[in-house]
């Protein structure tokens, strides 16, 4: 299975938006060419969606954190993080793609736009054209 396929399926079963973790993951791993970081903000991160095991475990996982970088397991634990940060910020595509990078959303220096908005940026330039309108700040 391509990553696509994958990340399809493992959206598909957390009920997230596929097309948002894709561009998460695509930017995440570099365009796929990363599954592990081991120096993320002072901790690895796994599988071309660079999830960190103890986001990992307080999903459920309970396996060996290497094994996080397995395509399919390590997307599928990403894909229930994007479910938790939804289940926190709504609808949001903002603060769901800017908790996922951080950990929580917290608002930056420009009113109503995170901290990380370069992570947003980037992440945003993997989406379709159609749909980057859903990662702009409401910048009052």
């Amino acid at each position: 299975m391509t990553y696509l396929q994958i990340i399809s399926a493992a959206a598909k079963a957390a009920k997230v938006s596929a097309v948002l973790l894709y561009a998460i993951c695509q930017h995440e791993s570099n365009n796929f060419m990363y599954d592990f970081s081991m120096y993320d903000n002072g901790s690895p991160s796994y599988s071309a969606c660079q999830i960190k095991e103890s986001a990992a475990r307080q999903l459920g996982f309970k396996g060996d954190a290497m094994q996080l970088r397995n395509p399919y397991i390590g997307i599928k634990y990403a894909a229930l993080y994007l479910k938790y940060e939804e289940s926190r910020y709504g609808d949001d595509w903002v603060k769901i793609t800017s908790a996922y990078n951080s950990g929580t959303y917290i608002e930056g220096k420009i009113k109503n736009c995170p901290r990380n908005l370069r992570y947003i940026n980037l992440v945003k330039e993997k989406l379709d054209e159609s749909l980057r309108y859903k990662l702009d700040c409401k910048k009052e």
